[in-house]
């Protein structure tokens, strides 16, 4: 008899959280097993091994992130408003559940090389936003396109590091409006929000 759904559920939760806390590198199966309190042999009934079950967690994390800023960051209006609303959604995320967003965008592994890249994720979406908006930008003629999107997708990831090291105070969240007005003065846009005016 399989076991319940509820297993799979706690495996799937250990697993995130000692990936998020560890990387893929120092979490071994008899650790995930051992803590979500199952044998090792049930999790080879849901995954093939480590890797099967780390994909299936970054594929449906980043898909779930990604439906997140789909729903929430304005198409339309000011370009500020849509840059807002994606590190206003991103620090909310790592507030609630670090672990999760330390394994999708602030660990190192190899994941990003192997899933199939027109999987909807956070980065992708990014990257699309700011092609979308490139019209509104005026962007210092030194950087071109292609490097622009790192370098603002740099500055939303960094403070969920620093997080991780209690350099900045939390929750992170707070600091939404502060870095999305410096990546739209990178950006080269106005916006005006809460009283605050980017020129």
């Amino acid at each position: 008899m399989a076991r319940p759904v509820r297993f799979k559920d706690t495996i799937f939760q250990t697993a995130t959280r000692l990936f998020g806390e560890r990387g893929l590198a120092g979490t071994g199966i008899r650790e995930i097993a051992k803590q979500a309190g199952v044998s090792e042999a049930a999790m080879y009934r849901h995954w093939k091994g480590k890797k099967d079950l780390a994909e299936a967690i970054f594929v449906q994390g980043m898909s779930e992130l990604n439906e997140k800023l789909q729903l929430d960051v304005p198409t339309s209006g000011p370009a500020g408003e849509a840059v807002h609303a994606t590190v206003r959604i991103l620090f909310e995320a790592y507030d609630t559940h670090p672990e999760v967003v330390h394994y999708l965008l602030l660990n190192q592994h190899d994941l990003w090389r192997s899933i199939d890249h027109d999987q909807p994720n956070p980065v992708g979406f990014w990257f699309d936003l700011l092609r979308a908006r490139a019209d509104e930008f005026e962007v210092c003629p030194e950087l071109s396109g292609d490097i622009i999107g790192p370098i603002t997708l740099g500055m939303i990831l960094r403070p969920g590091i620093a997080a991780a090291y209690r350099r900045i105070p939390m929750p992170l969240a707070q600091h939404a409006k502060g870095v999305s007005l410096a990546i739209c003065r990178v950006l080269g846009v106005e916006w005006e929000q809460g009283g605050s005016q980017l020129k």
